[in-house]
């Protein structure tokens, strides 16, 4: 009989904590997941074009300098040792090779704007870090190479 009763309490013990994981679980906040949407992007940058902008460029030149962009940060291969930097000048002169080299002789200042207007969009989502001051990028770029 008293090892029923432990047999009892124990499995009520073990029921208590599993209640009591769950209702933790429970309460625990939601993370808010960041999504870029090409589409989105899209329609973020060219709502907000400066006139200008808006009257040389249309949704197809700017989803492909959007696109030149993405692929200049997300490929270290088209990059080379240069560290990845939304909306940077590196960024905006492959956009520009990319551009001209396929036919589309787009003004370096309508890249630039597009790809600030990238960078506004996708620190709207939270997608991007606080900005670092140039001693800890330094530090941050002699640790990667270090590694690298």
């Amino acid at each position: 009989m008293p090892s029923v009763i432990l047999a009892l309490v124990m499995l009520g013990l073990l029921l208590g904590v599993a209640v009591a994981f769950w209702w933790q679980e429970r309460r625990r906040m939601p993370e808010r997941e960041v999504i870029y949407g090409v589409e989105d992007a899209l329609g973020y940058v060219t709502d907000r074009l400066s006139d200008e902008a808006r009257s040389a460029l249309r949704p197809s030149d700017v989803r492909r300098i959007l696109e030149w962009e993405l692929r200049y940060l997300q490929d270290p291969g088209v990059r080379g040792d240069d560290v990845a930097v939304v909306g940077g000048l590196e960024a905006a002169q492959y956009a520009q090779e990319q551009a001209m080299a396929q036919g589309y002789p787009y003004d370096g200042a309508l890249i630039i704007e597009v790809l600030d207007l990238q960078a506004e969009y996708l620190a709207a989502l939270g997608a991007l870090g606080d900005p670092v001051d140039d001693e800890e990028g330094r530090d941050i770029i002699e640790r990667y190479d270090q590694q690298g």
